[in-house]
């Protein structure tokens, strides 16, 4: 019995294993709907490689809000408040502000902060007081280390990073004209140093507001206010230290760049945006080609309301315009008849068009630093109460992908009274992403 039952298993698994062998062989290999296919194992691997993206790594994690007091005890530093992954804005924070002092971070004038692309790293830089380049790690377990204090790297007063958080540009206001510095981040320990050479650092005159790079065609831009070189630089880069400045002057748009940070790009379709000082229609848009050449698209500028009356607050160059991380959609602060709103404008994925959508809802006063998060369910934005109350605030809302805007359910979040206490600099959401 024990040698019958023995063949019969092994019978079985050979049977079984032969049949799978005939219908691996006879699987319909470019058929997405045959399990046994080749082209429904490549789909299946890549759903699998996006859920993990979206649902794991680009979960909502925490906002990352600076903040100074300029009276005395004089303070300075940030708050990372906890953000839910469904609900969003909790009032819990884990904090790092230290006495204000103008030799050590966070120095007496912290103007703004970055988080480098896959990481949780917060990148703090101060004003020309003390110079200082700051890099803390937040980590997973909610833990704050600090990984680098230092100056040297000239007086930035804004960054932006490439896709890959290694590469840093930085404007130095500390030169006259201001130029683009150029450095080299170390993604694993997450420390900063000065990497200019051939083309770098390169003149971009006076006052910039805002600079973004393309990463798909080397393309690096930046507004200007003032001066001579008004309008957007582009910056095409030629080989690994090498750029020429396209067009040899800025492209200069029909109405000034307002002094937000606004540029935003779509790379995919080779749209930028950015905000104008043009008093009914502030929203400008291009179309640029993979050597850096612009173009306004046809209908622009546009308008995110027919009663639009004033642009968002520009304190501190502050945001108010913002994109979702597909493009798809731009979130807008402005005034119309004295009420403040946040609106989504739907973005034509073909002509470049922003078209106004029904999704519309008020803020508080002198509404600023707004932020999409990259897992594109939240909205953030700073804005104060007025009034009797005087109270800065953290306002936030929820955004589906059939372009639905919700107020989030413990929105707003007061954080400190408008005089004697702190003032907000700049807002940073960071993702749930792992090392």
């Amino acid at each position: 019995m024990t040698v019958r039952s023995q063949f019969i298993s092994r019978f079985f698994f050979i049977t079984v294993l032969s049949a799978f062998a005939f219908q691996c062989k006879m699987a319909d290999l470019n058929n997405p709907g045959d399990p046994l296919s080749e082209e429904f194992a490549k789909r299946s691997v890549f759903a699998e490689f996006v859920r993990y993206f979206l649902l794991e790594k680009a979960l909502p994690d925490g906002l990352v809000l600076l903040l100074t007091k300029n009276v005395v005890p004089y303070e300075a530093g940030f708050r990372i408040y906890r953000v839910d992954p469904e609900l969003g804005l909790t009032n819990e924070y884990d904090s790092d502000i230290r006495a204000a002092n103008t030799a050590a971070f966070p120095g007496c004038d912290p103007v703004r902060i970055a988080v480098p692309p896959s990481s949780r790293d917060i990148v703090t830089f101060t004003g020309t007081s003390s110079n200082h380049l700051v890099i803390h790690r937040y980590g997973t377990d909610r833990s704050l280390s600090l990984l680098q204090d230092q100056t040297g790297l000239g007086s930035p007063n804004m960054i932006t990073f490439d896709s890959t958080g290694t590469t840093m540009y930085h404007i130095n206001a500390g030169v006259d004209p201001n130029t683009v510095n150029r450095s080299y981040r170390d993604n694993i320990t997450g420390s900063i140093s000065m990497n200019n050479a051939g083309s770098y650092p390169f003149g971009v005159g006076c006052s910039p507001v805002s600079i973004r790079t393309s990463d798909t065609d080397g393309i690096i831009f930046i507004a200007t206010t003032v001066g001579a070189q008004l309008g957007i630089n582009v910056h095409k880069k030629t080989g690994t230290d090498t750029t020429f400045h396209v067009g040899g002057a800025p492209f200069d748009p029909a109405d000034n760049p307002t002094q937000n940070n606004n540029i935003c790009l779509v790379e995919p379709s080779r749209f930028l945006y950015m905000t104008s000082v043009n008093p009914t229609f502030p929203i400008y848009g291009f179309r640029y080609d993979s050597g850096g050449n612009m173009q306004v698209l046809p209908s622009s500028p546009f308008s995110p309301d027919s009663s639009y009356s004033a642009a968002a607050s520009v304190d501190n160059f502050s945001t108010s315009l913002t994109l979702d991380p597909n493009g798809k959609f731009a979130a807008v602060l402005y005034g119309a008849g004295g009420t403040n709103y946040l609106r989504i404008l739907a973005v034509d994925g073909y002509t470049g068009n922003l078209t106004p959508t029904e999704q519309k809802l008020s803020v508080g006063n002198a509404p600023k630093h707004i932020v999409w998060d990259k897992s594109g369910k939240f909205i953030y934005l700073v804005s104060d109460t007025g009034g009797t109350t005087n109270k800065f605030q953290l306002e936030y809302f929820k955004f589906s992908q059939d372009g639905t805007l919700t107020k989030g359910v413990n929105s707003p979040i007061t954080f400190s009274n408008m005089s004697g206490d702190f003032t907000p600099r700049d807002l940073k959401s960071i993702q749930r992403y792992y090392h």
